[in-house]
């Protein structure tokens, strides 16, 4: 029987479904991220297992106008729907809502689910039961005018199988096939992935070269109307294809800077059935080289939704550009990009640039046709800061003969350089050892983009040459915008990043482990380093109370001159990270709590213990999955103090500190506490405007 089947798409690759169907002898009409086929199941049959483009493959049964979800009972109840399941099937209801129709997409899948159980139950006197994780038969309902039922021969088609468990999916893999495609690229050239993290963009090449179908061992399902004779045929065909090409050479190379990437990819290759003749190496992007004289450079580079990676993709783009430029004369090359700025950074001319989605992803495939250069050397080093820099420049060498010579006699492996001295570099940068962070502080919304860009990227170069910093030892952070300023805040030690590389930090007698790639926030406050010791002075011999201990540096001070101290924290990771910081500076532990608990709900118990000092020290904002309420320091800092007070033992000492910016003491604490503004003794020289307030609170 000949009917129209439907293949959707992500919307940009349709061009590429297209030509894949044409391909097969198929006559596609192509909507938006959908295709249409007239054809039998055969056809069907033979786009599920051959398209490596479509998202899904699917055969309509049933279309109708429904209003709302009770319509929607009401029409699917009409259906026979003996026809397609049995009592001993298990089955899914999938549900895609059109623009516009923004109804509750559970509850429409719900209630088709009633229909269909009601109509099977009556009729069979049994039902047949849900299964979400690997159903029998996949119903797809299309939510929208008019609404469409459908059956899903093969779910969702990216899943291919081959990518190893746990492995990061920044790429679906029928997108990477649709880049490959748009790419012009043929199994003819040569196909290097610089980038190539798990592998899905060089899987999907070998694939095709080796005309292995994405079909070939998905499982077919148990719906009543397939025609099993007609799929048989199909999958035997396919078989035989891949059979004849399986020796055929290959011209495929991968390389990533992460030797785990590059065994991820290794498994996907053998998973696929694909991975002889498939060259995977560890390297740098930009020690990247042409293995080959012309051919396809396509790279997926990281989108930077993670918070304050944009810094880093400042630094990347540019340095695509330089790689290409000096090393790949002759090729082609392609760059999926989430934003149209960063392309602009690769500073190459495009010859086309394509919408496409990865997913939510409104991202641009870039393609750039690559002239030979006048030398090979894709250094970044000749690229030079604005000339606009020179007063950063100056000022930024000035700072640091000033301050190296003080934080060697304060024994300081980690130190502030530089703090927005001057307004149009806004950035602030430490040393720690041989390593630099520079991080971007809030952009004013008077600045724009790009120039905003252009300075940081200036101050990028400027460390460098000034600080004599190696790329890889230099860190950059980009801060999102405040939840004010339409975009949601970020807990304070919200992650950036999974590298979860610790290096070490001397600060006077102690020593400290920090993460400088993973977070906003190191893991040590370089601002508190006096406010550490007067709390740890304070505390001698007797006990502290650290609140909000984070990795707990302040209660090392403690320990270390005899307190027995107590850190409260939410997090799991850090206070593993505060014991580690104990045990680096040969204090036992096990001396001392370590409390994982929301610091708010725990002071609101009855208080078990006295403590000599406290130290309250709250980020100005958190919205952590474990905490009861969000915590906004300016309004419910008064409840915090007071319920901390209840903590502190006669002739004891409160410490309160806050990064909030524009901060004002609750009146109301003054005049019911002792309380000392002792700012000035607590902001240490290399922080000249003051990042934080702090007051000592004693009983009246």
């Amino acid at each position: 029987m000949t009917s129209d089947f439907t293949l959707t798409c992500a919307r940009g690759t349709e061009p590429a479904l297209e030509s894949e169907l044409v391909a097969l002898g198929l006559a596609p009409q192509v909507g938006v991220g959908a295709v249409t086929v007239l054809g039998d199941l055969e056809s069907a049959y033979r786009a599920l297992m051959w398209s490596r483009v479509a998202s899904r493959v699917l055969v309509p049964i049933a279309g109708f106008e429904a209003e709302d979800a009770d319509a929607l009972y009401e029409h699917a109840a009409k259906i026979a729907w003996w026809e397609h399941l049995g009592e001993d099937d298990t089955f899914i209801v999938e549900v895609a809502a059109a623009r516009g129709r923004d109804d509750h997409t559970r509850y429409l899948a719900q209630r088709t689910k009633d229909a269909i159980v009601d109509v099977l139950r009556e009729r069979l006197g049994a039902r047949p039961n849900v299964d979400a994780r690997d159903p029998n038969v996949r119903i797809h309902l299309h939510w929208a005018h008019p609404c469409t039922l459908s059956i899903d021969l093969g779910g969702a088609l990216h899943r291919r199988g081959y990518r190893p468990r746990g492995a990061p999916a920044p790429l679906r893999e029928t997108l990477a096939a649709a880049m490959l495609h748009l790419s012009g690229w043929t199994p003819d050239a040569t196909l290097l992935d610089p980038m190539c993290g798990s592998g899905t963009l060089l899987v999907e090449g070998a694939c095709i070269a080796r005309d292995r179908a994405p079909g070939l061992e998905r499982p077919l399902g148990t719906w009543r109307g397939h025609d099993r004779g007609a799929h048989s045929r199909v999958l035997t065909e396919a078989r035989e294809r891949a059979t004849a090409a399986s020796d055929r050479p290959l011209a495929i190379y991968g390389r990533d800077r992460d030797p785990e990437a590059i065994a991820l990819a290794r498994e996907s290759l053998a998973a696929a059935g694909v991975a002889r003749g498939v060259t995977l190496e560890v390297g740098e992007l930009a020690d990247a080289r042409a293995p080959t004289e012309s051919g396809h450079l396509v790279v997926n580079p990281p989108y930077g939704e993670r918070l304050g990676t944009r810094g880093d993709l400042l630094r990347l783009y540019p340095q695509i550009g330089d790689v290409l430029k000096h090393r790949f004369g002759g090729w082609r090359a392609h760059v999926l990009a989430s934003d149209r700025d960063l392309l602009g950074r690769v500073g190459l001319r495009s010859d086309s640039k394509i919408e496409l989605n990865n997913g939510p992803l409104e991202c641009v495939f870039a393609s750039y046709a690559i002239r030979a250069a006048k030398s090979d050397d894709a250094s970044p080093g000749w690229r030079k800061a604005r000339p606009e820099a020179a007063m950063f420049r100056n000022r930024l060498a000035k700072n640091d003969r000033r301050l190296r010579g003080w934080a060697k006699g304060q024994r300081l492996d980690a130190w502030r350089v530089y703090d927005a001295d001057i307004p149009e570099y806004n950035v602030s940068i430490d040393r720690y050892g041989d390593a630099v962070v520079l991080q971007e502080h809030r952009r004013p919304h008077h600045v724009d983009a790009k120039l905003a860009d252009a300075r940081l990227q200036d101050a990028m170069l400027v460390v460098k040459e000034v600080l004599g910093t190696e790329d890889d030892a230099l860190h950059v952070r980009v801060r999102v915008r405040h939840r004010s300023e339409g975009a949601a805040r970020p807990g304070q030690y919200e992650k950036r990043a999974d590298e979860g590389v610790r290096s070490v930090v001397r600060e006077g007698a102690h020593l400290f482990e920090v993460n400088l790639n993973d977070y906003l926030d190191t893991g040590l406050f370089l601002d508190h380093r006096r406010l550490r010791k007067i709390v740890a002075d304070a505390a001698a011999g007797e006990t502290l109370l650290n609140l909000f201990a984070y990795t707990c540096t302040a209660s090392v001070y403690a320990g270390a001159r005899g307190a027995r101290v107590t850190s409260v924290d939410l997090s799991a990771p850090y206070l593993e990270w505060g014991r580690a910081n104990f045990e680096r500076n040969e204090i036992e532990p096990r001396g001392h709590e370590f409390v994982r608990a929301d610091v708010v709900q725990w002071l609101s118990g009855p208080p078990r213990e006295k403590y000599r000092a406290i130290l309250l020290a709250p980020p100005s904002y958190s919205r952590s999955k474990g905490m009861r309420a969000e915590l906004d320091v300016v309004r419910d800092h008064p409840a915090l103090i007071r319920d901390a007070m209840r903590r502190l033992a006669p002739g004891g000492a409160l410490f309160f500190s806050t990064h909030a910016r524009a901060f004002e003491l609750d009146a109301s604490l003054e005049s019911s506490l002792v309380a000392e503004e002792i700012t000035d003794a607590t902001v240490p020289r290399d922080f000249p405007r003051g990042p934080h307030r702090t007051w000592r609170f004693g009983a009246r």
